[in-house]
């Protein structure tokens, strides 16, 4: 079974997790993300909108608030088309600085635990990403790990 993480039939007998880099995603639904999502945004923005004036009856927007560093490969759940062609061909430097971005956005938010996609760490690993954060004051707890997420926790 492979998943979030790489299971093979020796890992599973020995009930050990890889936490190398994970294989990437499949071209084909690569592209169907990227493409697809352009019918959706148009109904998704309006949704958004909607739902922003909703929320905080007519006043300020949701989009406002703080101000976070701004990611080059996209901020949202959008396939960017820097995220797209990092999904297959991404080299390791390429992913440290994906996961080093998402990592300092996360950080700014102040949340007591981070959860970071599995897109913002793929290529890079569980390993590589812990330690990526451990400068930086957090460690991956190796507890919280979820399906997709992964969780880091201050050291």
């Amino acid at each position: 079974m492979r998943g979030l993480f790489m299971w093979d039939s020796r890992a599973a007998a020995s009930g050990r997790i890889e936490y190398g880099p994970l294989p990437p995603r499949s071209v084909w639904g690569l592209r169907c993300q990227f493409y697809l999502q352009w019918i959706h945004l148009p109904v998704g923005l309006a949704v958004v909108a909607v739902a922003s004036l909703v929320a905080n009856g007519g006043g300020p927007s949701l989009f406002g608030g703080k101000s976070l560093p701004k990611d080059p490969y996209g901020d949202s759940v959008f396939l960017s088309r820097r995220q797209y062609l990092l999904e297959p061909n991404g080299t390791p430097e390429q992913w440290q600085e994906r996961a080093g971005f998402a990592l300092r956005r996360a950080i700014v938010q102040g949340d007591p635990a981070i959860s970071l996609p599995v897109s913002a760490y793929r290529g890079l690993g569980l390993e590589g990403l812990d330690e990526l954060a451990r400068p930086l004051g957090w460690r991956l707890h190796r507890e919280g790990l979820r399906f997709a997420t992964v969780v880091l926790k201050p050291c």
